[in-house]
């Protein structure tokens, strides 16, 4: 599993398209290790799976609950097996030391999308280890729209004093639109470091707060680097800037949201990235409708 330090990013989620793709970010950076595209290419059954991970002598179960959350994201597994699978890696969870196993059985919770997991990836957010949090969190926010769940844990998390949780915990709430977490996010609009602070404000977007106006259009007139200056490296690099104004703009042509129309016709005659011109272009074109 990755330390604190790693850059991660969000796994796929409906609104992380539009929020904070290059902010909050994957923790699967660890998986190069000897033999493991070997191990991850054997034909296994998800019941084999959750017996590896159950297993007191296989020494990989981590990569076992990795293969895991695979099958389920490509849908391999019946839904009618999904008890049994979330009573199973719920025990394995509980007995399991290694960070690594808890994070991926979290992952392969989350990605199972079913209300019964939901016990457990709340336990996730009380974990020890900072990725596992982090999983949790996000598989909450993969999980199906109008959840019964209690946010206070999630919403405490705001407060976090890791950023990446910070930026997951955003991305969460402000994805189910928890209308208790639209103040706390607001907020985050004050916070010193600069992917929080824009993370609440292209959040703010599906509630549609105008408090997040000012935070917004300093994005989209953030300067790209020029790379042959010789000055000290951005906070951000070109990628960076384009994929954020990109989830600005796609979050605000989502959310159906024109007030900041005018500014997207500037971006659209004058912003020197194509892609984000365009997009622009494209997002004016269905606000005005």
């Amino acid at each position: 599993m990755s330390t604190p330090q790693t850059q991660k990013k969000i796994l796929e989620n409906p609104f992380v398209g539009s929020l904070v793709v290059p902010i909050a970010i994957v923790l699967f950076g660890s998986l190069i290790i000897f033999g493991i595209t070997k191990m991850l290419s054997s034909e296994r059954s998800y019941k084999d799976l959750v017996e590896e991970i159950q297993s007191k002598t296989f020494g990989n179960k981590w990569v076992a609950a990795y293969e895991l959350s695979k099958q389920i994201n490509s849908s391999q597994i019946p839904q009618a097996e999904y008890p049994w699978l979330v009573t199973n890696l719920t025990e394995a969870y509980k007995q399991s030391i290694d960070p690594r196993t808890r994070g991926f059985i979290i992952a392969a919770l989350g990605a199972l999308k079913t209300n019964i997991a939901l016990p457990t990836l709340l336990a996730g957010l009380n974990d020890s280890d900072l990725d596992v949090k982090f999983h949790a969190i996000v598989s909450i926010a993969n999980m199906p729209k109008g959840i019964q769940l209690d946010w206070s844990k999630l919403i405490s998390m705001l407060e976090s004093n890791e950023s990446i949780l910070k930026q997951a915990a955003v991305l969460a709430l402000a994805t189910h639109m928890v209308p208790a977490a639209q103040l706390p996010i607001k907020k985050l609009l004050q916070d010193s470091n600069l992917t929080v602070k824009y993370a609440a404000a292209t959040a703010l977007i599906a509630y549609k707060d105008e408090d997040a106006v000012p935070t917004l259009k300093d994005i989209l007139l953030i300067n790209y680097p020029d790379v042959k200056a010789r000055v000290l490296p951005p906070a951000l690099d070109a990628q960076q800037i384009t994929d954020l104004k990109l989830s600005v703009i796609a979050t605000l042509q989502k959310s159906q949201w024109n007030v900041l129309n005018s500014f997207l016709l500037d971006v659209s005659n004058n912003d020197l990235n194509n892609s984000v011109a365009t997009k622009a272009k494209e997002a004016l074109n269905l606000l005005k409708k």
